[in-house]
């Protein structure tokens, strides 16, 4: 499931081919992914308007049409974003097709169909309305402490809720708690002040080694859990097999020597 590193990088891939080129067409290949818009709406909204910026919260990426309206994409569990030239086909889960002048287009895929596209007038107003909590890069020491103070249960679900810390899913909760040598089940109440402030570290860490990657598993570094994560994978540190939990309804994977 894209998480925010994923979603960083599918912004700055947005970035780099589809700004500033006007909208001459949106093609809805399949409406079930519109979100309180129909695709008549989405495409009156957008043609003969040019992306003009964009921005990330956790998981959502808005992309400003003109002055006049954002574009939200969420990417549920498998979309993500492609850019191509008109005379390449577009892939078969391509839900949203924008096109560009020239028959440049930028293609919503999404092969389940968990992802969302919508238009909101204000990104502010859209968040307080979801009820998001600040997103996981803007977060500091003392906010990141407070959070933790306040809400009690396993730090894996504290870190998992979007209402509290925007952006962070289970995969890399599971790298984050791995990193700062945190058992996913840990109570908020039991951690001390250096653990609150380790895990904060790899959190920021974390993210932003995985932005750097491009959300890449392939090139991420082999210390990390996520490339040995699943039934017989070994710990990276210590070599032995790593366990899983049902914690908070969400699979984790830890090492019960390296994360006591």
């Amino acid at each position: 499931m894209p998480e925010l590193p994923d979603v960083e990088t599918f912004k700055r891939y947005l970035d780099a081919t589809s700004l500033r080129q006007c909208i001459t067409a949106v093609d809805v290949r399949n409406a079930y992914v519109l979100k309180d818009v129909s695709a008549r709406e989405l495409a009156r909204e957008l043609k003969g308007r040019r992306f003009k910026s964009s921005c990330r919260h956790g998981k959502h990426l808005f992309v400003r049409a003109d002055h006049a309206i954002w574009l939200r994409l969420h990417f549920g569990m498998t979309g993500f974003l492609r850019y191509f030239k008109g005379e390449e086909k577009a892939r078969r889960h391509a839900r949203v097709v924008f096109v560009f002048e020239k028959d440049h287009r930028l293609a919503f895929d999404d092969q389940r169909m968990f992802g969302e596209i919508g238009l909101v007038k204000h990104v502010d107003e859209f968040l307080k309305k979801r009820g998001l909590g600040p997103d996981a890069l803007d977060v500091d020491l003392a906010q990141f402490k407070n959070i933790l103070a306040k809400h009690r249960g396993p730090v894996k679900t504290i870190l998992l809720n979007q209402k509290l810390i925007a952006g962070i899913g289970n995969i890399y909760a599971d790298e984050i708690l791995f990193r700062a040598h945190v058992h996913p089940s840990t109570e908020t109440s039991a951690l001390k002040k250096k653990a609150v402030a380790k895990l904060f570290r790899a959190t920021r860490y974390i993210l932003e080694k995985a932005i750097e990657a491009k959300a890449d598993a392939d090139i991420m570094p082999k210390s990390w859990l996520l490339p040995h994560r699943g039934k017989r994978g070994k710990c990276p540190r210590c070599g032995r097999e790593l366990k899983s939990a049902t914690i908070g309804g969400r699979t984790a994977w830890f090492c019960r020597h390296c994360q006591k």
